[in-house]
């Protein structure tokens, strides 16, 4: 797990400045790789690299990575979980290799399989390879978004790349301008979807395709979610055949160089990981976040379910009120409001000195029940009546205070799911209603989930029974949950792998009818069925996951501290914010504080923190002086 940064000119016209912009990008994308740190560049492109020493912990295993007999050189970020068995693939074809590491396997794989190397990788990966005869170059980022790219073009020449937001700002030459369709998607969702980004000139990757570039630039797709179900399997077939595919699953991710933890909630997930992953290496050691706020700590079932398996367990304390630590994240990333992207860094920086590897169960809700909301939907008698999809529109989009009291909180998930089917579902977001006017002084709804819909309803159709399922990998999967954790964890220094993300596992359970994975209507039948292979029936608790109240936080002092940014006005200039609108909401929200009230003025906090330690520069202590 790395940090990759370069520019790329197809004219062979790259300058001193390129090069002075990439010894500040790779400087500030140090904590993704804090082990070595590498440079190469010729008149066609400036390669940077961070490394985090994972596999083959030798200096051969630098970067940016040269085979001079290919002409090659890679800069990549990520784990590549087959690179033994497609080492030796090619080394029976002939090949050689110089080092112990994936990377070169990657190279190696480009050697021999060209364009269609994606389709030989199981991982998580970023990486580009420079072809110095033919001064072309090759970019690929992994099938679900965990590892970021983001990028942007100057003109035809020239491509600009890097892992984060901070390090391509710093090699780009240009001013980058804010995205306010962006800044609405933000607080309607509390995360950037991924077909933009904060800045305008900025795109991010798109997960699943390569970029060629050699006389002009070309981005191809080379994989798809699969869209056809098969016929129905028997639950227990079902179950052993997932079963034996996640144990051979983690027995790969289990393996590096350096000691590998689990996270241990007290949701399924990463409790399923945890006990195989203990199953397969006794001993492995198990971390939980400690907090004193007992409406979020986890830490009660997490000891009673390791003390039952006899693993290995810590608890790890955390500040979960701690602003100057979202501050430090914030100054080197797009703007992120997932309400665990604090705990996650905390507890991560507390433990990169003894583990650089964790496992977590992220991706097993979006792969074994989408939230239970494929249940919701078929246990609607009617689904979706003539006109109710104009009546769900109207409700939702009335600013009128009076129709948001009778009728659009009447608008829960079923009832939009009768008026409207899936469309109707997915037509809510933070912004419904009066907000949209009280947030912004001129702005609309975007409407990016319901968009994202629209356009699989399409491919789809509206009743194929995982719509849903499509949707989360989609959306929020890579532009929330991933973004998180590699934000997080890599400002930590320490890499986190998810097996729920094997393509392998998705391509099979994806086809897979819903009916055979949840026969009983239960959420997640499947996972809860396995992990009782090892705790017997038990009784599961709500999860809570990594996150903060911060709807209490707001009620006090985070909501005093986003007060008095607003009336500062800064923001107003950048986000068209009404001020007054938005003055108003904290003071409803600490007499009258609602769910969507709390995310509003958390996702307005979080934009407002951003924009001083990043956009303006402005030191992120500041935090700790307004606290």
């Amino acid at each position: 797990m790395c940090g990759i940064a370069a520019i790329f000119s197809v004219s062979g016209n790259i300058s001193s400045g390129d090069k002075e912009g990439m010894d500040r990008g790779i400087l500030l994308q140090n904590h993704r790789g804090p082990d070595a740190t590498g440079v190469f560049s010729d008149d066609h492109v400036v390669l940077g690299h961070n490394r985090l020493s994972i596999i083959d912990l030798s200096d051969s295993s630098n970067q940016p990575f040269y085979r001079p007999d290919f002409g090659y050189r890679i800069i990549f970020n990520g784990e590549i979980y087959n690179y033994r068995e497609l080492k030796w693939e090619l080394i029976q074809k002939g090949f050689e290799f110089h080092s112990d590491s994936d990377t070169e396997v990657i190279l190696v794989a480009y050697k021999a399989y060209g364009n269609k190397v994606c389709s030989k990788l199981i991982g998580m990966f970023a990486f580009l390879i420079y072809d110095e005869k033919q001064k072309s170059i090759f970019v690929a980022r992994d099938r679900f978004g965990e590892k970021p790219i983001f990028y942007t073009f100057d003109g035809e020449d020239k491509v600009y790349l890097a892992s984060e937001l901070s390090a391509l700002a710093s090699i780009y030459p240009r001013d980058l301008t804010i995205n306010q369709n962006a800044v609405v998607d933000l607080i309607e969702n509390l995360y950037i979807s991924d077909f933009h980004t904060i800045y305008r000139e900025v795109n991010q990757f798109p997960k699943a395709h390569y970029l060629l570039g050699k006389h002009k630039f070309e981005l191809v797709q080379y994989y798809k979610l699969p869209s056809e179900l098969g016929e129905n399997i028997p639950f227990d077939v079902l179950k052993k055949h997932t079963k034996d595919k996640l144990y051979e699953i983690i027995q790969r991710e289990l393996h590096a160089d350096v000691p590998v933890a689990s996270f241990l909630s007290s949701g399924i997930d990463s409790s399923l990981i945890t006990a195989i992953a203990n199953d397969l290496k006794p001993g492995i050691q198990a971390i939980t976040m400690g907090t004193s706020d007992k409406n979020m700590d986890e830490t009660s079932g997490a000891k009673e379910f390791a003390k039952k398996l006899n693993i290995n367990h810590e608890v790890v304390p955390v500040d979960i009120d701690s602003l100057s630590r979202l501050g430090n994240i914030l100054k080197d990333i797009q703007p992120l409001a997932d309400a665990s992207l604090i705990p996650s860094f905390m507890v991560t920086d507390q433990i990169k000195s003894r583990y650089k590897v964790m496992l977590s169960g992220d991706g097993g809700d979006e792969l074994f029940g989408s939230y239970n909301r494929t249940n919701l939907y078929q246990s609607v008698k009617f689904r979706g009546i003539p006109g109710g999809n104009k009546v769900i529109e109207k409700v939702l989009g009335n600013h009128s205070s009076w129709v948001e009291k009778q009728f659009a909180t009447r608008l829960n998930d079923r009832n939009r799911m009768t008026l409207g089917g899936w469309s109707g579902y997915y037509r809510r977001h933070n912004l419904n209603n009066s907000l949209v006017s009280k947030v912004f002084n001129k702005s609309k709804n975007i409407h990016a989930t319901w968009q994202k819909f629209v356009e699989l309803e399409k491919e789809l159709g509206e009743n194929h029974s995982k719509i849903s399922f499509h949707i989360d990998y989609a959306t929020k999967l890579p532009g929330a949950f991933l973004y998180k954790i590699d934000s997080a964890a890599m400002h930590s220094s320490v890499e986190v792998r998810a097996p729920f993300l094997d393509h392998t596992l998705v391509d099979y359970l994806m086809s897979v009818p819903v009916d055979s994975m949840m026969p009983n209507r239960i959420d997640k039948e499947l996972t809860k069925s396995i992990l009782e292979d090892f705790t017997g029936k038990v009784k599961h608790g709500p999860k809570k996951g990594f996150s903060i109240p911060y709807a209490s936080f707001m009620q006090n002092e985070w909501g005093e501290l986003l007060e008095s940014m607003i009336l500062e006005g800064v923001s107003s200039t950048y986000f068209d914010f009404n001020r007054e609108g938005i003055i108003s909401l904290i003071k409803q929200h600490r007499t009258s504080p609602t769910p969507t009230l709390a995310r509003v003025l958390f996702g307005i906090l979080v934009l407002e923190i951003w924009l001083r330690v990043f956009h303006l520069k402005v030191p992120h202590d500041f935090l700790t002086q307004k606290i």
